[in-house]
Order: structure tokens, then sequence, then C-alpha cells
């Protein structure tokens, strides 16, 4: 239920004009606001009846966004005399208010000698939706002079549209290679089309619910040109947004081959019952193979089977361990920490407890002492077979040429 308390508000030329009258002007003003508080609702359901008087009024446009200008015009506002007259705006008949309460947003705008008026009322960030209506107050307090009040067709708050946006992943890509795009502010659930150079169309995908999309791959021909092209993501009605990208030229050069051997001996401790073998004294690496990162120049191979017999009838356990200086040749010297290994147990007695070393990255290397593998006290005595996967990493930068480097295993 609507309630509505009517007051009359006399507004004159001389009340405008004249600002030695204000008992009047305060009165009618205190009045006015004392009412709204306490009878207006939450949220006007409509207009209240209008007392137009010959005074009609009309919106510039009834849209708007939040915090917006709602832009207003009107004719007929002119006073007893023949002058126009002064307007008070409120917005749905006063129930939004200002930050210092009062239900008067527009300032006093007083209509021109012909009647008309124009302005406009600054909404607040809270006032949104559909519904919502301007009220024109005025009269001049004259004999005769009517008061005029009077209001607006219903304006809307619609929020502000988002401006659709686009961006690439990278910007650089080689031909019959893809980008990755993702992108906001389009139609929700709509089909966007993408072409390159504004003619070859590559791909086509559906926006979400909310209007974006992540993560297409956007398929750049075999055929593209090197150098500069843009893609235009495309959709109804007439969304259009524009990004650069380079196609760039594939690497095609290839580095001078490097090759690398590595000749491995083993020191071996006189204890005794403890005994340690290689099967082999040397190891040829691979030919280097360039990393699809171009990053390193990698060899790889295997280290020699290495046996270790136990006989010792204390069975204390034993680890066996490698160490590896740097690589020498004819083109210069290469630091040892650019060979690691990964090691293995290939085979043990029955009852050992044989556990390999760990892993050592290429980089990290074998200039220190690492563990080829262990075997727990009482849990050594026999014979296990042991293996390493080998690779070198050299840096791209390193000079051709024949290297070798001696790596010393060790028995304790």
């Amino acid at each position: 239920m609507t309630f509505w308390s009517t007051i009359s508000l006399t507004i004159g030329k001389d009340l405008a004009l004249n600002p030695s009258r204000p008992p009047i002007w305060a009165a009618v003003i205190t009045g006015l606001v004392a009412a709204v508080a306490v009878a207006a609702p939450a949220l006007a359901a409509d207009p209240r009846p209008d007392n137009a008087s010959g005074a009609t009024v009309a919106l510039v446009s009834t849209t708007t966004t939040p915090g917006g200008k709602v832009n207003f015009t009107g004719t007929g506002f002119v006073n007893t005399d023949g002058t126009g007259s002064v307007v008070m705006v409120k917005i749905d008949d006063g129930v939004v208010r200002d930050a210092a309460g009062s239900d008067v947003f527009a300032e006093v705008k007083a209509a021109d000698g012909t009647g008309t008026v124009t302005g406009s009322v600054t909404l607040p960030a809270s006032v949104t939706g559909s519904g919502h209506w301007l009220r024109m107050l005025t009269g001049s307090g004259a004999a005769g002079d009517a008061v005029r009040s009077v209001h607006t067709e219903l304006f809307t708050v619609e929020a502000a549209a988002a401006t659709p946006a686009v961006t690439l992943a990278s910007d650089t890509v080689t031909a019959g290679a893809s980008l990755t795009a993702s992108g906001a502010g389009y139609p929700a659930s709509t089909t966007v089309t993408v072409k390159l150079d504004k003619t070859t169309i590559l791909t086509t995908f559906t926006s979400g619910a909310d209007g974006t999309f992540a993560g297409q791959a956007v398929p750049v021909p075999a055929t593209a040109a090197e150098g500069a092209h843009t893609l235009h993501f495309l959709a109804s009605p007439g969304v259009s947004v524009q990004v650069s990208f380079t196609v760039a030229a594939e690497e095609t050069e290839e580095p001078g081959a490097v090759s690398a051997t590595v000749t491995i001996t083993a020191s071996v401790p006189d204890t005794g019952a403890l005994a340690i073998k290689v099967s082999s004294g040397s190891v040829a690496l691979s030919t280097p193979q360039v990393t699809s990162e171009l990053d390193a120049l990698v060899s790889t191979g295997a280290l020699p089977t290495v046996t270790v017999s136990d006989l010792r009838a204390a069975n204390p356990g034993w680890s066996v361990s490698g160490q590896i200086g740097d690589f020498t040749g004819t083109a210069g010297t290469v630091d040892g920490k650019y060979l690691g290994w990964t090691p293995k147990v290939v085979t043990t007695s029955a009852g050992q407890q044989v556990t390999a070393g760990s892993a050592v990255a290429a980089g990290t290397g074998l200039k220190s002492a690492s563990a080829l593998a262990t075997a727990a006290s009482g849990a050594g005595r026999g014979t296990a077979a042991l293996g390493a996967g080998l690779e070198l990493r050299l840096p791209t930068t390193t000079a051709p040429g024949d290297y070798s480097a001696t790596l010393t295993l060790t028995a304790i």
C-alpha cells in the first residue's frame, strides 16, 4: 500500500529571486521533507497523480547508466506575469534522496521567458533497474496560479556494456603453429569468427554465457608470410576486435657437429674381501644433439657394468661413489659438472639390500663425489651388478672437437 501526504508547495518568482524571504521557503521545504521521510515507502511503486496545469515534461533518453545523468526538457512553466517559474526536480517522487538526506536532487532551475526548462539530474550509483521517473514541482504563489506537479515517462538504469577485448598469450608465432587467445566483453553464447588480415577465416568458436573465452587455439596457416599480421575477432551485432601479431622466421641453421668421448677408470682399494670391477675401461657417448629449446648439446650413454663383491664375514655394508674431473681435448677444456647420471641396481645376491644412488642432473654433475649404490649393514655380503645412464649436457658454445675425462669409482 502506498500512502501519500499532500503538501501545497508554493514556489514563486519572487521567492527564487529574493533571499530575504526565507521563512516561507523554509517552511515549505521542511514540511515536504518531513512528510516524505515519514510516509514514503522504501521503493516507490508508481508515480503519484500529476497536477500539470499546462506544464509538460519529457526525457531526452529513457535509458542511462548507474551514476549517470538523466536529461530532461519541459514547457509551460510560466508565472502569471508571463515570466519563467522556478522548478525543483525529485527522483521517484522523493523516495531517492541525496547524501545529505534531501529529496530534491536537481538545482532549483528557472524556466526561460517562454516557460521552457532544460536540465539534468545526476543519479546516485544506488539507483538501478527499471521503473524510475523524475517529478517536476513549481508554482508562483500568485492569485490564480496553481501549483504544477508533473512527472516524466519512466526510465531504466542499465549497467554499462563491457568493451570487447582480446589478448594473445604470445604475439609471435611461426607459420603452421597456433596462437592462444582469450577475450571478454562479447555477447553471451555467441559465435566468434576469427579472420587473418580481414580475409581468411581461421576458426570459429562460441563465447561463454558471461561473454568471455579463454585458451582458444587460433591456427596460423603454414603459408603465412613472415612479418606483421592482424587477427580480427568478429561477432554479431557489430563486434570487431583487432589484435596484431608477427610471423617469425623458422630457425633453420644447425650448429657444427660436436662429439665427445669419455675414458673411465676405476681405483679399487685393497680391502681384501671387498672388490670392485668395471666391465669396460671406456665409454663413447653419442653424438651431441641440440635440444628442442636450443639451449644445450646433449650426449647420452651407459656406464659399463660395475660389479661389487663383498665376502667379508662381518658384513658391515658398503657404498660405491663416482667422481669426475674436467673434460679436456684439442679444442680446450669443458667443466666436468656437465656430466650427470641416473644410477640403477642391475642384479643382487640373495639376501642383499642394495639401493641405487640418487640421480644427479647434468649441470650439478659429478664434480663432487656422488653415490652409485649402497648396501645396508648386515645385508651387503654377496655380489651386486650396478649401472647408470649417463647424460652429458654441454653449452651450445662448446667448440667442436673430441673430449675425454676420467670418472673414478670408489668402493668402501
